[in-house]
């Protein structure tokens, strides 16, 4: 018996998309961890399957460990990848399903790593060149049946082909440049896989130039002088006074002498709403609020996706258009007792969103769908949730009013400025409580002419500050405003540059290999980390999806700059690799540090020596024989803190699937004390570490 395949991205996805369509419940079928759900939709027989998201990548078709390599081919992930044998049986399902199949609808994320993921699906697992395509925002069952019974003839070739571009790109500059960096490593002796890509460089390059600022910025003093009073602070209106004998003139002329209020001036103004989320806007203001990764927020953003409580998060669009039915999903969302109010409020506006300018070809902006949770979120879910939910009500509201109090004061010549502010009224304010965070600087009525008690003037001694550090919201936003990799990718580059150990701590500080990379690079090979030519080829691919060049256009022009790069390169492997090897043992030096020994102050540094595993020692051994254990396993993070109980330093520690935890080194220590008895029905970390 033939039917009709539909190819969805992930298993909750294919669930979503069977039980939206079916006349009635579909069956589901399992076969291991496989589940495939066979439905019928008016009077056509159907079956839901599932990728488990891409089930083919790029691979070279050599194993000659060299470069340059151009010659590659797409490959299963699961035979170019040992973290990826759980994609086998998907893809084994599908290529079984396909044989039968009379027809094919692709329903993966509308977007061009969906439609790349599908595309290789039908090419490679179902033997076919086309499909017909179901295009949706949000996971309900409403939009997915409109989406079924509005399907477009084809799949979108723009986007596949795009995509199949971009991963050739990226695995094309991704396997020369590394190998380039390993190999010139080992020339000097080392063996350590090292890693640069089309992205990776000029992400690395950017936040290498804010590391160069920060360390050559040498700063300078200056003054301020201020007037205190009871219940407020005014400042000079010289502001910063970097001429010591100028801000001292100040305080002795202003010794003694009365203070006057000279000029009161009060002006009232509107603060529009915010715009609806896109992804990178909510990764900002989630990274503010809760202090979450951009890949945090991404991933929590996805599994929302797939519960249908919100819309498409990969988006970079701010707009909300009146056909989704924006007056409907107030509605639904007041069915929460927790929402009843907002939506109140929002329903007697004109339900017009103020909308950003930014848009996206496949999906409007971030937002709830009106389907409430069915079940508890836990803590990060909730917050997410809720935060869009907000944004969404505020988008609706109608400006807050604020209102400025310029003061001045005057002490004989010396003019003295209190600034206050304050909301007048909350309008939107109320409906993204508590999300806004405004300053509310509420100063005394002051009439011009009135005598104002001057407790002192204070002489404040400050300095300049350098630029400020990235941390990974910040780096994120800044890609973005460069065009350097996608919205979907960009939080991912961030984690690669740490696991490679180029960056270290939240505040993002580039360690002596990331900077000697990104210094090597720039001297053999400048392209390679520039933005310029990595915008190009991002440039190139979106004209790939609008049909305004090819594919093997941009693949064969891509080739031509690699290889006059890697050129260059090899020509000064040597040199290169010795300064790679000073850096490493330099960053390695500096990671191993955890900080102060109790006993002679000097630096606590873990040790690996062969046999008996990882350590703490002092580094003032023999002198000093402190040493404490550690875990096996785990990545050690130094925390800059020290225990109050034992006073020894913080550590966090990382095991892959568990999100750390932090303890300090002694085993002994208080804190510990209740470890290993109060055993759980799981065991935790920290009972697997007191067994260690």
């Amino acid at each position: 018996m033939s039917y009709e395949l539909i190819i969805a991205e992930k298993p909750s996805a294919a669930k979503k998309i069977a039980y939206s369509l079916a006349d009635g419940a579909p069956t589901p079928e399992k076969k291991g961890k496989v589940t495939t759900y066979s439905l019928t939709r008016n009077g056509v027989e159907i079956k839901v399957a599932c990728a488990v998201g891409h089930l083919y990548g790029v691979a070279a078709k050599t194993k000659a460990w060299t470069y340059p390599i151009f010659d590659v081919e797409w490959k299963p992930t699961y035979e170019t990848n040992d973290t990826a044998s759980f994609a086998k049986p998907y893809l084994n399902n599908i290529k079984v399903l396909a044989k039968k199949a009379d027809s094919f609808v692709v329903a993966c994320d509308l977007d061009v790593e969906g439609e790349t993921i599908a595309y290789n699906i039908l090419r490679f697992a179902c033997g076919v060149k086309d499909a017909k395509r179901m295009k949706f925002s949000t996971m309900t069952a409403s939009d997915l049946s409109e989406a079924y019974d509005n399907q477009a003839p084809h799949i979108i070739f723009g986007l596949a082909n795009a995509g199949v571009t971009r991963h050739i790109l990226d695995f094309y500059f991704g396997i020369n440049m590394s190998r380039a960096l390993s190999l010139a490593l080992k020339s000097a002796g080392r063996y350590k896989i090292l890693s640069a890509g089309r992205v990776q460089g000029p992400a690395l390059a950017i936040l290498a130039v804010r590391e160069k600022e920060i360390k050559a910025f040498v700063p300078v003093p200056f003054r301020n002088v201020e007037l205190i009073n009871e219940k407020f602070k005014a400042g000079h209106e010289k502001g910063d006074i970097f001429e010591k004998d100028v801000a001292e003139k100040i305080v002795s002329d202003c010794a003694g002498k009365e203070a006057i209020v000279s000029s009161v001036n009060k002006k009232e103004y509107k603060q529009n709403p915010p715009t609806p989320f896109n992804l990178s806007d909510l990764q900002m203001e989630a990274h503010k609020l809760f202090g979450m990764t951009p890949r945090d927020t991404q991933g929590v953003a996805q599994k929302l996706y797939e519960q249908a409580l919100i819309s498409y998060p990969r988006t970079s669009s701010q707009k909300l258009p009146q056909k989704l039915g924006l007056k409907s999903i107030v509605e639904k969302l007041g069915k929460s007792p927790e929402y009843k109010k907002h939506a109140l409020v929002v329903m007697k506006t004109k339900m017009i969103p103020n909308e950003g300018k930014k848009t996206d070809d496949a999906h409007p902006s971030i937002y709830p769908t009106g389907e409430l949770p069915t079940v508890s979120l836990d803590t990060k879910n909730k917050k997410i949730y809720d935060l869009i939910v907000k944004r969404f009500f505020s988008v609706f509201g109608t400006p807050a009013i604020r209102e400025s109090l310029n003061v001045k004061i005057a002490i004989g010549d010396h003019i003295f400025i209190a600034q206050g502010k304050r909301t007048v009224e909350e309008n939107w304010f109320a409906l993204y409580a508590p999300y806004v965070r405004l300053d509310e600087i509420i100063l005394p009525e002051m009439k011009e002419g009135e005598k104002i008690d001057v407790k002192k003037i204070e002489l404040l001694s400050k300095e300049t500050k350098p630029p400020a550090r990235y941390n990974e919201a910040s780096i994120v936003r800044a890609l973005e405003k460069e065009n350097v990799g996608t919205k979907a990718t960009r939080a991912d580059i961030i984690g690669t540059l740490y696991k490679r150990g180029y960056l270290h701590n939240k505040r993002i500080e580039v360690t002596d290999l990331g900077m000697q990379v990104v210094e090597t690079l720039q001297k053999h090979c400048p392209k390679i980390i520039s933005v310029e030519l990595t915008r190009r080829f991002e440039n190139e691919m979106e004209e790939i999806e609008h049909g305004k060049t090819t594919d093997e256009k941009v693949i064969n022009g891509a080739k031509d700059e690699l290889k006059k790069l890697l050129e260059l390169f090899r020509a000064h492997e040597k040199e290169i690799g010795e300064a790679l090897l000073v850096a490493q043992d330099k960053t390695q030096d500096a990671q191993s540090i955890l900080g102060p020994c109790p006993k002679c102050g000097k630096d606590l540094k873990m040790i690996i020596l062969r046999g008996r595993g990882r350590f703490v020692g002092c580094s003032g051994y023999p002198n000093c024989k402190t040493a404490f254990p550690l875990p096996r396993v785990g990545k050690i993070v130094p925390q800059n803190k020290i225990c109050d109980k034992c006073n020894t330093p913080i550590i966090a520690v990382y095991r892959k699937g568990s999100r750390g935890w932090k303890m300090c080194l002694d085993p002994k220590c208080e804190t510990k004390k209740d470890w290993a008895s109060n055993k759980p029905a799981n065991e935790t970390d920290k009972e697997r570490v007191a067994k260690e």
